[in-house]
């Protein structure tokens, strides 16, 4: 009887560990495509601990628009100067800005309800946005 009850617990114990744990924030392929209010700003002066800051004022927003293979467009006040991108990978993005002729690189990370914006800044720097 202890046998048998001990490994029951074992094989409980196993199936328990096993299983894979579901992110209820990641149901389904997330893309940064939609429209965003900005939410934070990092801008540090160099040490590379200011945190972000909480936005204040009129709410300003951010929509990335899909055109063609991996491109988009983005339209909205929240970063004016910008205004077309190209997905490069799952963490980068190739961003066109009215003020550099070349593109920069800038570093990103969604989920279904949150997109960060990290531009190239020696200081750290970086956009918070909500899905809206």
């Amino acid at each position: 009887m202890k046998k048998t009850s001990l490994f029951l617990l074992a094989v409980i114990v196993l199936l328990y560990v096993s299983c894979k744990k579901t992110n209820k924030d990641n149901n389904g392929p997330v893309e940064v495509y939609g429209r965003w209010k900005l939410t934070e700003t990092r801008f540090d002066i160099g040490s590379g601990n200011t945190p972000y800051q909480k936005v204040s004022g009129q709410a300003k927003y951010l929509t990335l628009e899909k055109s063609a293979d991996k491109a988009g467009k983005f339209k909205g006040d929240a970063i004016p100067d910008i205004f077309a991108f190209r997905i490069l990978d799952s963490i980068r993005m190739e961003v066109f800005s009215n003020t550099y002729k070349m593109p920069s690189t800038y570093y990103y990370k969604v989920s279904a309800n949150t997109l960060e914006l990290n531009p190239p800044c020696i200081e750290g720097c970086g956009y918070r946005f909500v899905r809206e």
